[in-house]
């Protein structure tokens, strides 16, 4: 879901004096006089390697540098206005695919997996360009299907749950491919206690650590990890994900906080918990597409 932001200026002036206030007022780039140059972006695609899992992504807005500043963080679809005096007649633009990280509109960010796109342009007063984006994960990556359903399910309850996460070749459920993870609560299967057991996820990095997941449901579960290390093991859950009523969602999970809070961690495994909430004589819950990113 994209943020609709409304500027009212009750001004007398052309729509580019609009936009060239409006950037100077929100501190992300300085006033100019004369007609910016636009840059137009409908939307940027996402288009991973044939091994890399399905293409799904929540990309929401573009972060844009100059080559000596930060122009700003713009929603999607972004018009971008530039000033060719400060910019120069031919800059080379840097444009990073921005998410909200963890499902918090506070926490927007260019997600450290995705290429950044090198985009050398020729402005003047008065132009427009449009490009159309893509990015696909970068050389850096490290991408592990942790579960896509597609031939298993990796997830198993823990003796203390009521409820299973089954894989459905259902239409009514599958969110991609031929599978997808299903859990049914109700009143005789009120809890879902589970992980991804045995799997043995390998999750230190030189860098950032996060989970890809697809999900649609009709009351809140959890999501986290199941740390391991010589001697204990014990269930963190990360966060929350509330009902989307049945409409697919995607979230990029950053795992580092957990990571690097447990430095003696042999392996960690994926957990989903869930506990029927009574908001209907059944909920649902859809999970798909988990991939875990690190750098080696």
């Amino acid at each position: 879901m994209k943020s609709i932001h409304r500027n009212y200026l009750f001004l007398t002036v052309p729509v580019w004096g609009i936009v060239a206030l409006a950037a100077a007022f929100s501190g992300c780039i300085e006033p100019w006089e004369g007609q910016p140059h636009f840059l137009h972006i409908d939307e940027v695609v996402f288009e991973p390697e044939s091994d890399q899992g399905e293409p799904t992504s929540r990309i929401e807005e573009v972060w844009v540098y100059s080559e000596t500043d930060v122009l700003g963080a713009f929603p999607l679809p972004a018009d971008i206005p530039l000033d060719p005096a400060s910019l120069g007649p031919n800059p080379t633009l840097t444009l990073s695919a921005g998410i909200r990280a963890n499902a918090i509109s506070s926490t927007r960010q260019p997600y450290p997996f995705y290429d950044a796109v090198e985009w050398p342009m020729a402005v003047a007063y008065g132009g427009r360009d449009t490009l159309t984006m893509a990015v696909g994960y970068n050389e850096l990556t490290e991408v592990v299907i942790a579960e896509d359903f597609e031939s298993a399910n990796r997830f198993e309850p823990a003796v203390t749950s009521t409820a299973d996460v089954v894989r459905t070749q259902s239409s009514n459920w599958v969110l991609d491919g031929e599978g997808s993870g299903l859990i049914v609560l109700d009143e005789s299967r009120q809890a879902l206690v589970s992980s991804t057991n045995e799997q043995q996820y390998n999750l230190r990095s030189n860098g950032p650590v996060w989970l890809e997941l697809d999900y649609a449901c009709t009351q809140p579960f959890w999501i986290g990890l199941y740390v391991k290390d010589a001697v204990n093991a014990q269930r963190i859950p990360i966060l929350v994900l509330n009902s989307t009523d049945g409409e697919r969602n995607k979230i990029y999970l950053d795992l580092d906080p957990v990571v690097r809070t447990t430095p003696d961690a042999t392996h960690y495994e994926i957990t989903l918990d869930a506990y029927y909430d009574g908001s209907a004589d059944s909920t649902v819950v859809v999970v798909d597409n988990f991939k875990l990113l690190r750098y080696p």
